[in-house]
């Protein structure tokens, strides 16, 4: 059956087509040793049960309205913030997203600002956002990948609705995780298969992939999208009887499964949603390469 529609379910992975090379070395990110030793603590207003805004600045800008996505490679910013930015030097930038890809450009943006978070020379892409507006009663800005979010270690206190960045305290349950082309990305156990799964916060449900054959389907993965067909793609429900995350295990939690975006590409099996698991805190250390969580 087909899924209702998802604001941004999974991965937004910002694949700059032309702008990959210029990413590379040209231009440094900076971040402000203004972090220290204590937690700095972010506010956040939570839509849907799963999305988080925070308020951030960017060059003059301030008070923009930015999504935090950790199945985000590159943050993303909406066409129209990016002219009020004035960005310059935009060259033409492919995004992909669960259920195929929408066209962007790559720019650099001269400076950013989230909690105690304070980043120059930021390479991003621009996008039309405006999908957005069919779920949300406010303007996403735009989408703060975990590029930015992984330059310190971060906590996510659903309950609270809070974030903390600078420090990770003990939490129940921590798993083993790495980076893959840049995402978080660690191992679980599904029905007793190992398999691979995107740390993902701007996803609404856990979502299984498989091939375009497997899921008997003729839905092109890669195909092009409009900002009207964003949130839309083919899935079918099930429930799973069993899913590890290292000694936790959840029980007949449901999930989607749709077909792999680019299976060429991403080296994991699917995203898993901290929200929808009812976990109510979750934090992440790249540095240290660990995934922690409570419920």
């Amino acid at each position: 059956m087909s899924s209702r529609p998802y604001c941004l379910i999974g991965i937004f992975v910002a694949l700059a087509l032309a702008g990959q090379a210029r990413a590379s070395g040209n231009h440094p990110q900076q971040l402000a040793p203004a972090i220290g030793n204590a937690a700095a603590v972010v506010h956040f207003d939570l839509y849907q049960g799963y999305f988080i805004v925070v308020h951030g600045a960017a060059g003059p800008l301030k008070k923009l309205n930015f999504f935090l996505d950790t199945g985000t490679i590159r943050s993303t910013f909406d066409s129209r913030t990016a002219k009020k930015l004035n960005l310059h030097d935009q060259e033409p930038a492919s995004i992909m997203i669960v259920g195929g890809r929408v066209q962007g450009e790559a720019a650099s943006l001269s400076s950013l600002e989230l909690g105690p978070l304070q980043l120059s020379n930021l390479d991003i892409v621009t996008a039309d956002l405006s999908f957005f507006q069919r779920a949300l009663p406010i303007h996403i800005d735009a989408i703060i990948g975990i590029d930015v979010l992984g330059q310190t270690p971060f906590v996510i206190d659903y309950s609270a609705h809070v974030i903390r960045f600078g420090t990770t305290p003990a939490l129940s349950v921590s798993v083993p995780l790495h980076l893959d082309q840049g995402l978080a990305v660690f191992d679980a156990e599904i029905d007793h298969t190992p398999m691979h799964l995107l740390f993902d916060t701007g996803a609404s449900s856990l979502v299984l992939f498989t091939t375009a054959k497997q899921q008997g389907s003729s839905v092109k993965p890669d195909a092009a999208l409009g900002p009207d067909a964003i949130g839309h793609f083919e899935s079918r429900q099930v429930y799973l009887d069993s899913l590890r995350l290292g000694p936790a295990e959840f029980r007949k939690e449901p999930a989607l499964v749709t077909p792999n975006p680019k299976p060429s590409q991403l080296n994991f099996d699917g995203l898993m949603s901290p929200a929808a698991l009812g976990i109510s805190r979750v934090s992440v250390d790249i540095e240290r390469k660990v995934l922690a969580f409570s419920r």
